[in-house]
């Protein structure tokens, strides 16, 4: 009768470990998907978000994309319904009960986010309202200041993302609907202290830079394009007819 038993119990044991084996593997298995997830998804966030909150989330600055200006019109805003709902769905295919802390953690963050993105677009609808949100002058700012770079290869990037300003702006106008008189005036105040940017500190920058004379021309002309945009846009904030903000 001993025999049977012990062949019983030595199978249970062999199934349970096997069991066992094939749930450690399946975690594994999750984990190491869901962090190649995490790669892939920081690197199309930023093709939507350049200059974004999501860099404090991500924890660090990328400046792959610093010539890339996306205008706030339309169609960026359905690129970004787009990226949330196929990132959600991307997001079910992972079993919270297989991955770790740390990754279950951040699936809830970027969850979150993307839940809070749709809902940005479709119901707070701040593009309409809110004319603060347009203002260029800190990732101008950023590319200028900060020595990721050669003060060059900064200033051709700078150059670069420059040529988007007029149509950036032309989209903010057709956004705005019925603002607040705060968001107002604070975008008007914003934009024109923005113009500092390029009026003061890229002339320092390009005199100490080693680029030739006829791209540093190029450059001014294109700056000088930039602040009259900026003015125009503020002179426009201020002439806007608005009777019930």
């Amino acid at each position: 009768m001993k025999k049977p038993f012990l062949l019983i119990t030595l199978s249970i044991i062999i199934v349970s470990c096997h069991t066992k084996n094939q749930k450690e593997n399946l975690s594994t298995n999750q984990n190491k998907n869901f962090e190649n997830y995490k790669n892939d998804f920081s690197e199309q966030l930023w093709l939507i978000y350049p200059y974004s909150g999501w860099k404090q989330w991500l924890g660090y600055e990328y400046h792959k994309l610093d010539t890339l200006l996306i205008i706030p019109d339309k169609q960026s805003r359905e690129n970004q319904i787009l990226f949330a709902k196929a990132n959600l769905d991307s997001l079910k295919t992972f079993d919270l009960s297989n991955l770790s802390s740390e990754n279950k953690t951040d699936y809830y963050l970027i969850e979150n986010e993307l839940k809070r993105a749709l809902w940005a677009v479709n119901e707070q609808k701040i593009y309409e309202w809110d004319p603060s949100i347009y203002n260029i002058a800190d990732g101008f700012a950023t590319i200028l200041n900060e020595g990721y770079e050669s003060l060059d290869t900064r200033l051709r990037h700078f150059y670069i993302r420059m040529a988007s300003i007029s149509a950036y702006y032309e989209a903010a106008k057709k956004n705005i609907k019925n603002p607040t008189y705060e968001h107002t005036q604070l975008a008007i105040d914003q934009n024109k202290g923005g113009i500092s940017v390029f009026e003061n500190d890229l002339p320092k920058a390009l005199a100490i830079s080693h680029l030739a004379e006829k791209e540093k021309q190029q450059i001014h002309v294109r700056a000088k394009e930039t602040i009259k945009t900026m003015t125009d846009f503020a002179n426009w904030l201020k002439a806007l007819k608005n009777e019930t903000p």
